[in-house]
């Protein structure tokens, strides 16, 4: 047997867990808005939202939990 050559993407959990705290949406949906899988405007805002937070430190998630 050859091993999977499909890479799987990973995602930073907790901007994850935070950002579906605050669209109120499920943790499957910001993953998939990530993807580009979902068109809508909450995934466009969730997607543009990730893409900010990924170079993420501490401050800035704690920031962010606090301005919601």
């Amino acid at each position: 047997m050859d091993k999977s050559t499909q890479k799987r993407l990973t995602y930073n959990t907790q901007i994850v867990k935070v950002l579906s705290s605050s669209f109120e949406v499920s943790e499957y949906f910001v993953r998939e808005s990530i993807k580009g899988n979902k068109s809508s405007f909450t995934a466009d805002e969730i997607k543009k939202k990730y893409n900010e937070l990924n170079n993420p430190t501490l401050e800035k998630i704690e920031e962010y939990k606090k301005g919601k």
